[in-house]
């Protein structure tokens, strides 16, 4: 076959798949692309905790994956602060005329 042939046929065949997809209901693509999804990111979730666990203890994935937790605190903590301090911005705002 030559080269034109080959790029014709995959061209049909994509086609053929948009088509064959489009008389899917979209309902149930959704659900199929969700369902893969889930799959897929629980099995990504799984090998990648596999990985986590077979490596060395002094790591830089090990020493990042416990400083996170630290680094979430903070942050919650400095959006707290964030926050009462734009309250009282707009307290002082609204007094001064």
């Amino acid at each position: 076959m030559t080269w034109t042939t080959k790029i014709f046929a995959l061209g049909v065949a994509t086609i053929g798949g948009v088509v064959a997809l489009r008389c899917i209901p979209s309902e149930s693509r959704h659900r199929m692309t969700r369902a893969f999804g889930d799959w897929m990111s629980k099995k990504m979730i799984n090998h990648m905790g596999r990985v986590m666990a077979s490596l060395p203890e002094g790591t830089p994935p090990r020493l990042v994956a416990t400083i996170l937790p630290k680094l979430q605190t903070q942050n919650e903590q400095i959006i707290a602060m964030l926050r009462e301090q734009s309250e009282l911005l707009r307290q002082q705002q609204r007094a001064t005329p």
